[in-house]
């Protein structure tokens, strides 16, 4: 089954895609090649139209028209004008162009000058002068000149009356420049461009014994006549690609030619390595299918007797777990379930017990609850009595502390993580502080709050209160000093609320007020203690309510000391805004 489902198409389709991959290699490799020949001859293409624009001036210029009425007869003007040429005109075409190796005109007199001093076509200009040619800026083709392959490249002068030709100018390029143009452009590792003209001669091959050479029998038979094109070329039993593009500009034809197997050769040895990959793989699979499959079927046979044995009512049946595969956790999961069987056997007789506890307890957690329910309204009840026994015989201050502290009871019952209006937290210290100032009469309180905006601000119940109360006992009474003052004020800040506890008394030194700013940022560790300082009510007063607030609003919300010293302390609380309320500002509130 594996050979026939899995080897063998995987097979046909490994065949099918190594042909497909060839081809769409070749076609990549064909429009690759073909954008390069065709960027090489407009290279090419703009390297001579800048070439005749350059020479274009010198046919129009009178010193020229002059040059071509001499006759032989006028050697004075002869050597004048040809000096003055040289000077004004040909120095000046030639300079910063290393390429041009001559540059000469020559007259239907045979009258000549050239920007070497001496030309090199004395003997061909007059072939040059009368060759036909459609156009009158032509290449000729390749030349040589002391083993010195140049470009010769002609154009003719016309008498504007006569509107006949009178003179040539020829121009012999070295072909480093064409050089440079072809020779940036790297086609694989040994593929390699070409260039041949209309004629069928070589004009730039890399192999330079090629230069000036007839273009191969293949070219003359499958190029010659094409503009464009690319085929297979098979010689010497190797096959290049061969892309060319022919110049309408030049009748010059690129060609490229890059062998097959340097498209092919890593796509060969793949094909190769997976075969035989292929072969092993699917021999060792066989092998290890086989053998898996066997031990497989042995392990399942033998859990299949062993549930039965379970199912006809034998619990104490043990499957072997020594093995580590899925094999041996299947065991295991078997093992397991037979034990648990078994537990669950021995457990049914005490589950009814248990659920009859699990009753009675309930039952008495339902009777607490209800104590602890009757316990406050108890003493809510005395406090009442209190109060109408004061108000009866004219005690006005013991009620208003029995009424003050049934309120402080009552709200202080509620849960602690609760989050209720800072208007409701700032009520109950109200509460707490009216007690106090019944204790100290000479207590001065200040509060600065907008009632309005304190409605819409959220805070954690019996959070301000803790604070309060630290001022009276590590503010005041710690330092046997009378209470004189307590202050509350608050403001918005974008969209949080600062409320700030002010007190006059003696507070906490430099290093214990910075241990609790850090705590109360990062939440490192609890503050240091200072020898002496009542830790429980420290942990009430700061850290508990730091706490409690960033449980239930998160960062960046929670408690900062502002100021503790000799002058007195300022406990800023950070709350946020109630969700859906807007400030009078326009902030959230």
């Amino acid at each position: 089954m594996f050979i026939f489902f899995v080897c063998i198409p995987l097979l046909v389709f490994g065949k099918l895609w190594y042909d497909k991959s060839t081809l769409s290699i070749e076609r990549t490799a064909v429009d690759f090649n073909e954008q390069i020949v065709k960027q090489v001859n407009e290279h090419l293409n703009a390297y001579f139209m800048d070439l005749e624009r350059t020479t274009f001036p010198l046919i129009t210029h009178p010193l020229i028209r002059d040059f071509m009425k001499l006759t032989p007869d006028q050697s004075f003007e002869r050597f004048m004008m040809t000096r003055k040429i040289q000077d004004e005109l040909l120095q000046q075409v030639v300079f910063g162009r290393p390429e041009i190796y001559s540059f000469s005109i020559f007259s239907d007199e045979g009258i000549s000058v050239s920007s070497s001093g001496s030309s090199l076509s004395e003997k061909d200009y007059r072939r040059f002068l009368d060759m036909p040619a459609t156009k009158n800026y032509s290449v000729v083709g390749i030349r040589w000149h002391d083993n010195i392959p140049l470009l010769t490249i002609t154009r003719k002068f016309k008498d504007a009356s006569e509107y006949k030709t009178n003179g040539v100018l020829i121009i012999d390029l070295r072909l480093n420049e064409i050089s440079r143009i072809v020779d940036q452009i790297q086609i694989g590792q040994t593929g390699f461009l070409w260039i041949a003209d209309a004629k069928g001669q070589v004009i730039y091959h890399p192999d330079k014994s090629m230069r000036g050479a007839s273009v191969p029998d293949w070219y003359s038979k499958q190029i010659q006549h094409l503009k464009q094109g690319a085929f297979i070329h098979s010689e010497h039993s190797s096959k290049d690609l061969v892309v060319f593009n022919k110049s309408p500009y030049t009748d010059w034809t690129i060609v490229s030619q890059v062998p097959i197997h340097e498209l092919t050769a890593e796509l060969l040895s793949l094909r190769n390595v997976t075969i035989w990959g292929g072969l092993i793989f699917a021999s060792v699979v066989i092998l290890v299918i086989g053998g898996f499959s066997l031990s497989l079927t042995n392990a399942l046979s033998k859990l299949e007797r062993l549930m039965r044995q379970a199912e006809n009512g034998n619990l104490s049946v043990t499957a072997p777990e020594h093995r580590g595969n899925e094999i041996g956790n299947l065991y295991h999961g078997f093992n397991k379930m037979v034990r648990e069987l078994r537990r669950l056997i021995e457990e049914v007789h005490t589950s009814q017990i248990r659920e009859r506890e699990l009753v009675i307890k309930q039952r008495e957690s339902a009777l607490q609850a209800l104590q602890s329910q009757v316990n406050p309204h108890f003493l809510y009840n005395t406090l009442e009595m209190i109060n109408s026994y004061a108000i009866v015989e004219g005690v006005m201050p013991i009620s208003r502390m029995a009424t003050a502290l049934a309120d402080l009871f009552r709200f202080s019952i509620g849960d602690s993580m609760q989050v209720i209006s800072l208007k409701g937290e700032i009520g109950h210290v109200r509460t707490y502080l009216e007690i106090q100032k019944e204790r100290f009469p000479y207590l001065h309180i200040e509060m600065h709050i907008d009632e309005e905006a304190i409605s819409h601000v959220q805070a954690v119940r019996l959070s301000l209160q803790p604070l309060v109360e630290n001022c009276f006992r590590h503010g005041y009474e710690k330092h046997r000093l009378k209470p004189a003052y307590i202050g509350i004020a608050g403001e918005w800040s974008d969209d949080r609320y600062l409320l700030r506890i002010i007190d006059k008394g003696k507070g906490m030194d430099r290093e214990t007020m910075d241990s609790y700013n850090r705590f109360f940022l990062k939440e490192e560790s609890e503050p240091a203690m200072k020898d002496g300082e009542d830790e429980v009510s420290t942990k009430i007063g700061l850290r508990n309510v730091h706490q409690r607030i960033r449980l239930l609003f998160g960062a960046p919300y929670g408690l900062q000391v502002l100021q503790s010293d000799e002058l007195g302390s300022v406990i800023q609380v950070i709350l946020p805004a109630a969700a859906g309320k807007m400030h009078e500002t326009g902030e959230l509130a």
